[in-house]
Protein backbone atom coordinates (compact mmCIF):
# COMPACT_ATOMS: atom_id res chain seq x y z
CA UNK A 1 0.00 0.00 0.00
CA UNK A 2 1.17 3.55 -0.73
CA UNK A 3 -0.02 6.96 0.27
CA UNK A 4 -1.33 7.23 -3.26
CA UNK A 5 -3.93 4.60 -2.43
CA UNK A 6 -6.34 6.57 -0.18
CA UNK A 7 -8.89 3.75 0.13
CA UNK A 8 -6.32 1.30 1.48
CA UNK A 9 -4.99 3.99 3.82
CA UNK A 10 -8.46 4.63 5.25
CA UNK A 11 -9.03 0.88 5.69
CA UNK A 12 -5.70 0.45 7.43
CA UNK A 13 -6.39 3.34 9.81
CA UNK A 14 -9.86 2.03 10.56
CA UNK A 15 -8.48 -1.45 11.23
CA UNK A 16 -5.79 -0.08 13.55
CA UNK A 17 -8.39 2.00 15.40
CA UNK A 18 -10.68 -1.02 15.75
CA UNK A 19 -7.85 -3.20 17.07
CA UNK A 20 -6.90 -0.50 19.59
CA UNK A 21 -10.52 -0.18 20.73
CA UNK A 22 -10.94 -3.93 21.09
CA UNK A 23 -7.66 -4.14 22.98
CA UNK A 24 -8.70 -1.40 25.39
CA UNK A 25 -12.10 -3.04 25.88
CA UNK A 26 -10.53 -6.42 26.61
CA UNK A 27 -8.18 -4.83 29.16
CA UNK A 28 -11.14 -3.12 30.80
CA UNK A 29 -13.16 -6.35 30.90
CA UNK A 30 -10.19 -8.21 32.36
CA UNK A 31 -9.90 -5.55 35.06
CA UNK A 32 -13.63 -5.65 35.80
CA UNK A 33 -13.43 -9.43 36.19
CA UNK A 34 -11.03 -8.92 39.08
CA UNK A 35 -13.49 -6.76 41.04
CA UNK A 36 -14.76 -8.57 44.14
CA UNK A 37 -18.11 -8.16 45.89
CA UNK A 38 -17.56 -7.00 49.48
CA UNK A 39 -20.88 -5.68 50.77
CA UNK A 40 -23.71 -3.19 50.37
CA UNK A 41 -24.38 0.49 50.98
CA UNK A 42 -26.28 0.95 54.26
CA UNK A 43 -26.32 4.75 54.62
CA UNK A 44 -25.78 7.93 52.60
CA UNK A 45 -25.14 11.22 54.37
CA UNK A 46 -24.76 14.62 52.76
CA UNK A 47 -22.98 17.32 54.80
CA UNK A 48 -23.73 20.63 53.07
CA UNK A 49 -21.77 22.69 55.63
CA UNK A 50 -18.36 21.55 56.82
CA UNK A 51 -18.56 20.46 60.50
CA UNK A 52 -22.36 20.83 60.70
CA UNK A 53 -25.07 18.17 60.64
CA UNK A 54 -26.00 15.77 57.85
CA UNK A 55 -28.96 15.19 55.57
CA UNK A 56 -29.62 11.43 55.44
CA UNK A 57 -30.60 10.20 51.99
CA UNK A 58 -32.00 7.09 50.34
CA UNK A 59 -30.20 7.90 47.08
CA UNK A 60 -27.76 10.52 45.85
CA UNK A 61 -25.92 11.65 42.76
CA UNK A 62 -22.27 10.73 43.25
CA UNK A 63 -20.43 13.47 41.34
CA UNK A 64 -16.78 14.37 40.93
CA UNK A 65 -17.39 17.15 43.43
CA UNK A 66 -18.98 14.87 46.04
CA UNK A 67 -22.45 13.61 46.91
CA UNK A 68 -25.19 15.85 45.49
CA UNK A 69 -28.93 16.01 46.15
CA UNK A 70 -31.52 18.55 44.96
CA UNK A 71 -28.80 20.92 43.76
CA UNK A 72 -26.84 20.81 47.04
CA UNK A 73 -23.31 19.34 47.01
CA UNK A 74 -21.42 17.96 50.00
CA UNK A 75 -19.26 20.42 51.98
CA UNK A 76 -19.72 23.38 49.64
CA UNK A 77 -20.54 25.71 52.57
CA UNK A 78 -18.27 26.54 55.50
CA UNK A 79 -18.31 28.64 58.66
CA UNK A 80 -15.40 31.08 58.98
CA UNK A 81 -14.30 33.85 61.33
CA UNK A 82 -12.47 37.11 60.61
CA UNK A 83 -9.60 36.53 58.21
CA UNK A 84 -11.42 33.69 56.46
CA UNK A 85 -10.16 31.07 58.94
CA UNK A 86 -12.44 28.03 59.14
CA UNK A 87 -14.40 27.21 62.29
CA UNK A 88 -14.89 23.50 62.98
CA UNK A 89 -16.27 21.16 65.64
CA UNK A 90 -12.90 20.84 67.33
CA UNK A 91 -13.24 24.51 68.30
CA UNK A 92 -17.05 24.67 68.48
CA UNK A 93 -18.57 21.21 69.18
CA UNK A 94 -22.15 22.49 69.06
CA UNK A 95 -21.79 23.02 65.32
CA UNK A 96 -22.86 19.37 65.02
CA UNK A 97 -26.30 20.43 66.28
CA UNK A 98 -26.89 22.68 63.26
CA UNK A 99 -29.36 20.66 61.18
CA UNK A 100 -29.58 21.38 57.43
CA UNK A 101 -32.57 20.70 55.21
CA UNK A 102 -33.56 21.51 51.64
CA UNK A 103 -36.84 23.24 50.81
CA UNK A 104 -37.35 24.32 47.21
CA UNK A 105 -34.60 26.76 46.29
CA UNK A 106 -33.56 27.25 49.92
CA UNK A 107 -30.98 25.52 52.10
CA UNK A 108 -32.30 25.85 55.65
CA UNK A 109 -30.52 25.60 59.01
CA UNK A 110 -32.02 24.87 62.40
CA UNK A 111 -30.20 24.90 65.74
CA UNK A 112 -31.24 24.83 69.42
CA UNK A 113 -32.75 28.14 70.51
CA UNK A 114 -32.46 29.68 67.05
CA UNK A 115 -35.01 30.59 64.35
CA UNK A 116 -34.66 28.83 61.01
CA UNK A 117 -32.04 30.37 58.73
CA UNK A 118 -32.76 30.21 54.99
CA UNK A 119 -30.13 30.84 52.32
CA UNK A 120 -30.22 30.40 48.56
CA UNK A 121 -28.99 26.93 47.67
CA UNK A 122 -27.81 28.18 44.27
CA UNK A 123 -27.00 31.85 44.88
CA UNK A 124 -26.17 34.19 42.03
CA UNK A 125 -22.47 34.94 41.97
CA UNK A 126 -21.63 38.42 43.21
CA UNK A 127 -17.93 39.41 43.05
CA UNK A 128 -18.54 42.07 45.71
CA UNK A 129 -19.18 39.20 48.17
CA UNK A 130 -16.05 37.21 47.28
CA UNK A 131 -13.74 36.48 50.20
CA UNK A 132 -10.53 34.51 50.67
CA UNK A 133 -10.88 31.64 53.10
CA UNK A 134 -8.65 28.89 54.44
CA UNK A 135 -10.38 25.49 54.63
CA UNK A 136 -7.04 23.75 55.30
CA UNK A 137 -3.61 24.49 53.84
CA UNK A 138 -4.28 26.22 50.55
CA UNK A 139 -6.54 29.29 50.50
CA UNK A 140 -9.41 29.63 48.03
CA UNK A 141 -12.03 32.16 47.03
CA UNK A 142 -15.60 31.69 48.24
CA UNK A 143 -18.67 33.91 48.53
CA UNK A 144 -20.11 35.40 51.70
CA UNK A 145 -23.73 34.27 52.23
CA UNK A 146 -24.68 37.68 53.57
CA UNK A 147 -25.52 39.66 56.68
CA UNK A 148 -28.49 37.58 57.89
CA UNK A 149 -26.45 34.35 57.78
CA UNK A 150 -23.53 36.08 59.50
CA UNK A 151 -25.68 37.39 62.33
CA UNK A 152 -27.33 33.98 62.78
CA UNK A 153 -24.12 31.95 63.00
CA UNK A 154 -22.36 34.60 65.12
CA UNK A 155 -25.19 34.56 67.66
CA UNK A 156 -25.43 30.78 67.80
CA UNK A 157 -21.70 30.21 68.22
CA UNK A 158 -21.04 33.33 70.26
CA UNK A 159 -18.28 34.37 67.85
CA UNK A 160 -18.31 38.01 66.85
CA UNK A 161 -17.89 38.48 63.11
CA UNK A 162 -18.37 34.83 62.09
CA UNK A 163 -19.99 34.25 58.71
CA UNK A 164 -20.96 31.49 56.27
CA UNK A 165 -19.36 31.14 52.86
CA UNK A 166 -20.33 29.09 49.83
CA UNK A 167 -18.41 27.86 46.81
CA UNK A 168 -20.87 28.05 43.93
CA UNK A 169 -20.79 25.54 41.10
CA UNK A 170 -18.73 27.75 38.78
CA UNK A 171 -16.20 28.96 41.33
CA UNK A 172 -12.67 27.53 41.27
CA UNK A 173 -12.00 24.50 43.47
CA UNK A 174 -8.79 23.25 45.03
CA UNK A 175 -6.66 20.83 43.02
CA UNK A 176 -5.94 17.80 45.22
CA UNK A 177 -2.73 17.07 43.32
CA UNK A 178 -1.35 20.46 44.44
CA UNK A 179 -2.08 20.00 48.15
CA UNK A 180 0.35 18.79 50.79
CA UNK A 181 2.30 15.73 49.53
CA UNK A 182 0.97 12.49 51.03
CA UNK A 183 1.69 8.76 50.57
CA UNK A 184 -1.14 8.34 48.06
CA UNK A 185 -2.44 4.90 47.08
CA UNK A 186 -3.53 6.38 43.76
CA UNK A 187 -1.81 9.64 42.86
CA UNK A 188 -4.43 12.40 42.43
CA UNK A 189 -5.15 13.58 38.91
CA UNK A 190 -5.49 17.22 37.88
CA UNK A 191 -9.23 16.62 37.49
CA UNK A 192 -9.55 15.72 41.19
CA UNK A 193 -10.98 18.86 42.80
CA UNK A 194 -12.21 19.50 46.34
CA UNK A 195 -14.05 22.41 47.87
CA UNK A 196 -14.00 22.54 51.69
CA UNK A 197 -13.22 18.90 52.44
CA UNK A 198 -9.54 18.17 53.00
CA UNK A 199 -8.65 15.83 50.13
CA UNK A 200 -11.65 13.59 49.52
CA UNK A 201 -14.55 13.96 47.13
CA UNK A 202 -16.26 11.15 49.03
CA UNK A 203 -15.46 9.85 52.51
CA UNK A 204 -16.37 6.20 53.08
CA UNK A 205 -16.47 4.14 56.29
CA UNK A 206 -17.28 0.51 57.11
CA UNK A 207 -19.60 -0.96 59.72
CA UNK A 208 -17.43 -3.93 60.66
CA UNK A 209 -14.43 -1.68 61.17
CA UNK A 210 -16.54 0.36 63.58
CA UNK A 211 -17.64 -2.83 65.38
CA UNK A 212 -14.00 -3.82 65.80
CA UNK A 213 -13.17 -0.40 67.22
CA UNK A 214 -16.18 -0.42 69.55
CA UNK A 215 -15.18 -3.83 70.91
CA UNK A 216 -12.09 -2.09 72.30
CA UNK A 217 -13.94 0.88 73.84
CA UNK A 218 -15.60 1.15 77.24
CA UNK A 219 -18.17 3.47 75.66
CA UNK A 220 -18.95 2.62 72.02
CA UNK A 221 -19.23 5.46 69.51
CA UNK A 222 -21.49 5.92 66.52
CA UNK A 223 -20.47 6.31 62.89
CA UNK A 224 -21.49 9.95 63.30
CA UNK A 225 -18.19 10.63 65.06
CA UNK A 226 -16.45 9.97 61.73
CA UNK A 227 -18.88 11.88 59.47
CA UNK A 228 -18.62 9.66 56.36
CA UNK A 229 -20.70 10.17 53.22
CA UNK A 230 -21.15 6.48 52.49
CA UNK A 231 -21.38 3.62 54.98
CA UNK A 232 -20.81 0.06 53.80
CA UNK A 233 -21.57 -3.23 55.54
CA UNK A 234 -20.32 -6.71 54.68
CA UNK A 235 -16.55 -6.35 54.39
CA UNK A 236 -14.23 -7.67 57.07
CA UNK A 237 -12.97 -5.19 59.65
CA UNK A 238 -10.29 -2.95 58.12
CA UNK A 239 -10.20 -5.02 54.94
CA UNK A 240 -10.33 -1.66 53.16
CA UNK A 241 -6.57 -1.43 53.82
CA UNK A 242 -6.16 -3.87 50.94
CA UNK A 243 -8.22 -2.05 48.29
CA UNK A 244 -7.24 0.21 45.39
CA UNK A 245 -10.53 0.94 43.61
CA UNK A 246 -14.26 0.63 44.25
CA UNK A 247 -17.42 0.25 42.23
CA UNK A 248 -20.84 1.01 43.70
CA UNK A 249 -23.93 -0.24 41.91
CA UNK A 250 -23.78 -0.39 38.13
CA UNK A 251 -22.20 2.93 37.28
CA UNK A 252 -20.08 4.64 39.96
CA UNK A 253 -16.32 4.01 39.92
CA UNK A 254 -13.83 5.57 42.31
CA UNK A 255 -10.16 5.46 43.22
CA UNK A 256 -9.05 5.20 46.82
CA UNK A 257 -6.66 8.09 47.31
CA UNK A 258 -5.65 7.11 50.83
CA UNK A 259 -6.84 5.67 54.12
CA UNK A 260 -8.41 8.47 56.13
CA UNK A 261 -6.04 9.85 58.82
CA UNK A 262 -8.03 11.00 61.86
CA UNK A 263 -7.65 13.82 64.38
CA UNK A 264 -9.39 15.25 67.45
CA UNK A 265 -12.55 15.96 65.44
CA UNK A 266 -13.68 12.36 65.96
CA UNK A 267 -13.81 12.90 69.73
CA UNK A 268 -16.92 15.05 69.20
CA UNK A 269 -20.14 13.01 69.03
CA UNK A 270 -23.16 13.98 66.90
CA UNK A 271 -24.85 15.32 70.05
CA UNK A 272 -22.09 17.94 70.36
CA UNK A 273 -20.40 16.37 73.38
CA UNK A 274 -16.61 16.03 73.39
CA UNK A 275 -15.18 12.90 75.00
CA UNK A 276 -13.09 13.84 78.04
CA UNK A 277 -10.72 10.91 77.43
CA UNK A 278 -10.14 11.78 73.76
CA UNK A 279 -11.92 8.64 72.61
CA UNK A 280 -12.13 7.02 70.15
CA UNK A 281 -8.91 8.70 68.95
CA UNK A 282 -6.89 7.41 71.90
CA UNK A 283 -7.81 3.77 71.24
CA UNK A 284 -7.43 4.06 67.46
CA UNK A 285 -3.85 5.21 68.01
CA UNK A 286 -3.08 1.92 69.75
CA UNK A 287 -3.68 -0.22 66.68
CA UNK A 288 -4.32 1.94 63.59
CA UNK A 289 -1.18 4.08 63.29
CA UNK A 290 1.21 3.65 60.37
CA UNK A 291 4.52 5.38 59.84
CA UNK A 292 3.58 7.63 56.88
CA UNK A 293 0.75 9.25 58.86
CA UNK A 294 2.54 9.76 62.16
CA UNK A 295 0.17 10.15 65.12
CA UNK A 296 -3.00 10.23 62.96
CA UNK A 297 -4.67 6.79 63.11
CA UNK A 298 -6.56 5.48 60.10
CA UNK A 299 -10.32 4.92 59.81
CA UNK A 300 -12.24 4.78 56.54
CA UNK A 301 -10.99 5.86 53.12
CA UNK A 302 -10.78 9.05 51.05
CA UNK A 303 -11.77 8.61 47.41
CA UNK A 304 -11.84 10.36 44.04
CA UNK A 305 -14.71 9.79 41.63
CA UNK A 306 -13.83 8.50 38.15
CA UNK A 307 -17.34 7.80 36.84
CA UNK A 308 -20.38 9.63 38.16
CA UNK A 309 -23.81 8.14 38.74
CA UNK A 310 -26.73 7.60 41.08
CA UNK A 311 -26.13 5.44 44.15
CA UNK A 312 -28.70 4.26 46.65
CA UNK A 313 -29.00 2.34 49.90
CA UNK A 314 -28.76 -1.38 49.18
CA UNK A 315 -26.43 -1.00 46.19
CA UNK A 316 -23.75 -3.71 45.94
CA UNK A 317 -20.12 -2.69 46.42
CA UNK A 318 -17.20 -4.22 44.53
CA UNK A 319 -13.48 -3.60 44.98
CA UNK A 320 -10.21 -4.04 43.16
CA UNK A 321 -7.57 -5.23 45.58
CA UNK A 322 -3.94 -4.26 45.79
CA UNK A 323 -1.57 -6.66 44.02
CA UNK A 324 -0.25 -9.36 46.33
CA UNK A 325 3.45 -8.81 47.04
Amino acid sequence: MTVDDPLNLVLALATASTIKYIGASLCRLKKLATYEFVGKVTALDLYPVKSCGAISLQSANCTRGGLKHSGVTDRHWMVVRDGGVKVNIQQEPKMTLITPSIHGNKLCFDAPGMPTLKVEKNPKEDPSLYVDCKPKVKAMTAMNCGKEASEWISKYLGIKGAYIVVSTENMAKRDVSELVPRPWLNVPETTDKVTFSEVSMCNIAFENSLKDLNSRLANPVSMGNFRPNIIINGSLAFDEDNWLEMRIGDSVYMRILEPNPRCLLITVAPDGKRDSNAEPLKTLRKFRKTKPYGDSPLFGVNTAIDREGIIKIGDPVYVLRKPVT
